[in-house]
């Protein structure tokens, strides 16, 4: 794996191989991988009993997977482990000691499983059918199971009950010292903002640097921050962090920017899998349409599959995130301009 995958896990990973924890039940002989119809699979599957996901996705989102993949395979549990910046780390610990742990990995830069496709089981199920071209993270290998709004505009009703339309919203009065962001580059976030300063220019960058925002280390405590009231608004969530707060009857509501940024999932079952059958059974639910359904309906993102009920349409006005460009060298200059804008 190259070492700028790893910069964001490298100092979790040490702490999981002092503590023990990278391998989740200690070491098992792995089950034999299945090579026939895919009934003889899903048998395979059910007899080996259980699937450990590595997921980004919030709760919500797995939650739902989780109890529609149990309603078709109702002989296999699920495991989830969800988890940010540390999980390819520990992926990569696990594939190099071979240890039980992720069936199937869930993560927020399709490009890093590119750097996994030597360690990932071939995606045979019959879900490919339909499947759509632009979303695979490798071919036959790593599926992308959603693009989804990165940008968005989420705000509190009672602090600012007129809401946030354009971009310079965010550059009113009123704002200053009301305004959440994240306080970790990570290369997500680095796109991030260089896309803005791309379309939005560099004035507008330093003029938001000068609302003195509030920092937060991901978009779920931000979101927190943003329903609480100790911030107003934000410019970075995701729609089903907004969907969770609002079921909680939190006072926030939400709009998408023009222009706007979108991220996206890879994912993929390993090699190293100690129930292959299972891992494979489970990434193919994951493309069929109530696994699409589950993860992108109630608008949370767009699908690989057409005609999914809920899913987004992104294919016009969102630029993609794509972590290919960010290697260190590019990963410091955007601390620097981070730096520059928000923190001098």
């Amino acid at each position: 794996m190259k070492n700028h995958r790893l910069k964001a896990g490298l100092s979790a990973l040490a702490l999981l191989a002092m503590t023990g924890l990278a391998a989740c039940g200690g070491s098992e002989d792995a089950a034999t991988l299945v090579d026939g119809p895919w009934e003889d699979v899903v048998a395979a599957a059910e007899d080996e009993g259980r699937v450990n996901l590595y997921s980004v996705a919030p709760p919500i989102q797995n939650d739902a997977l989780v109890e529609a993949f149990k309603k078709a395979h109702p002989g296999i549990e699920v495991s989830v482990t969800r988890g940010a910046g540390e999980l390819p780390g520990r992926v990569e610990q696990e594939i190099r000691s071979k240890s039980d742990g992720a069936d199937v990995f869930i993560y927020t830069d399709p490009d890093l499983f590119g750097d996994l496709s030597d360690d990932l089981l071939e995606v045979d199920g019959p879900h490919v059918d339909g499947w759509a071209d632009d979303f695979w993270a490798v071919e036959d290998k790593a599926i992308i199971p959603t693009k989804y709004p990165w940008t968005m505009f989420v705000w509190n009703t009672k602090t600012f009950p007129q809401g946030f339309k354009t971009w310079d919203d965010l550059l009113k009065p009123e704002v200053k010292g009301k305004l959440a962001t994240r306080s970790d580059l990570t290369t997500s976030m680095a796109a991030t903002y260089d896309f803005m300063e791309k379309e939005l220019g560099e004035e507008f960058m330093s003029d938001l640097g000068d609302q003195r925002p509030k920092f937060y280390t991901s978009a779920v405590p931000m979101g927190q921050a943003v329903a609480s009231g100790e911030a107003g608004v934000t410019m970075i969530s995701t729609p089903s962090i907004v969907a969770d707060l609002k079921a909680q009857k939190a006072p926030v509501e939400f709009g998408f920017p023009e222009p706007g940024f979108s991220i996206m999932w890879g994912a993929a079952a390993l090699e190293t899998s100690k129930r292959p059958n299972a891992a494979r059974v489970f990434l193919d639910f994951v493309m069929s349409e109530e696994g699409q359904e589950a993860i992108n309906g109630d608008g949370f993102g767009a699908s690989g599959r057409e005609d999914v009920k809920g899913a987004l349409d992104l294919s016009e006005g969102w630029t993609f995130f794509d972590s290919a460009p960010y290697t260190p060298e590019v990963m410091n200059d955007s601390q620097a301009k981070f730096d520059k804008y928000f923190r001098d």
